[in-house]
């Protein structure tokens, strides 16, 4: 598998944006709370944030072979996914360093800047999907490519901001909030998880006549996968199982600790899975 660094692009750029979005979630269900220092609980997710974007920009380029081929492909925008993803990547990158900027001029976040970078950040998970629904690959070529990079999305956006800014909320004694927003933190990562298996079940359904000749060769090249792909969903309940018990459970002594062990679970478990998306292409 020599796709490496599509796989850091793709689950590095998906994390951000995730991560993105549950920032606006958070402020959208504060936006009552006057006295509530939002600048201080954003700042470390900004900037941790902006850093995972920038280390998809580099994988990015690490596949292009130069910065400058990414300026030559931009001239095909009008004709290819690649090139819109391209565009809309560094879209994408430039408002969440404007996002962060802002919040650290002003000393206050700006929830339309959030908005509006989780919406091109959705629109850069199309065009990254849709690069590979357009080939000729099975199973590229079906909604389930796209479901499961939302998915990806939805899950690592959902366990970085209970890692970042939960455990922000439990270090200034706010602990109602920070369960309350792990709670929605685990709906958020359970729907992800519903789309991953909802797009695996319609695979079947969706490829096309031509895929279908090609399935029993693509199942042939999944049985030696088989093992990994079980132990990915083993490590995705695990990761599941800790998010429900940093929900519901009073116990908080070690809740930052806990909280990153889950967030590389889930690192873990979806990088797996990427990787086994891209060997069917391979």
């Amino acid at each position: 598998m020599n796709e490496w660094p599509l796989l850091i692009f793709t689950i590095a750029m998906q994390a951000a944006i995730g991560g993105i979005f549950m920032l606006w979630v958070y402020q959208l269900r504060c936006k009552d709370k006057e006295n509530l220092d939002m600048f201080n609980l954003f700042k470390i997710p900004l900037v941790i944030i902006a850093g995972f974007s920038l280390v998809g920009l580099g994988a990015s380029f690490a596949h292009l072979g130069a910065p400058t081929n990414a300026f030559n492909t931009l001239r095909h925008v009008g004709s290819s996914w690649m090139s819109r993803e391209i565009l809309v990547t560094g879209m994408f990158i430039g408002l969440t360093f404007i996002t962060a900027a802002w919040a650290f001029y002003r000393k206050k976040v700006s929830p339309w800047l959030l908005l509006v970078t989780a919406l091109v950040g959705f629109i850069d998970v199309y065009c990254m999907a849709a690069i590979y629904s357009n080939s000729l690959i099975s199973p590229w070529n079906s909604i389930h490519t796209f479901m499961s990079f939302y998915g990806t999305t939805f899950i690592l956006g959902s366990v970085l901001a209970v890692a970042l800014l939960a455990t922000a909320l439990y270090r200034q004694k706010m602990e109602l909030e920070a369960k309350q927003f792990t709670k929605v933190a685990l709906i958020i990562a359970m729907m992800g998880i519903a789309l991953q298996v909802i797009g695996t079940a319609l695979l079947p359904v969706t490829m096309t006549e031509v895929n279908m000749i090609e399935a029993s060769a693509i199942t042939e090249l999944l049985s030696g996968y088989t093992g990994m792909v079980t132990l990915r969903w083993i490590i995705s309940i695990l990761g599941i199982a800790l998010l429900f018990f940093l929900a519901v459970s009073s116990y908080k002594k070690s809740f930052a600790a806990l909280s990153f062990i889950m967030l590389l679970t889930f690192v873990m478990s979806e990088g797996m899975s990427r990787y086994v998306f891209y060997v069917l292409g391979s």
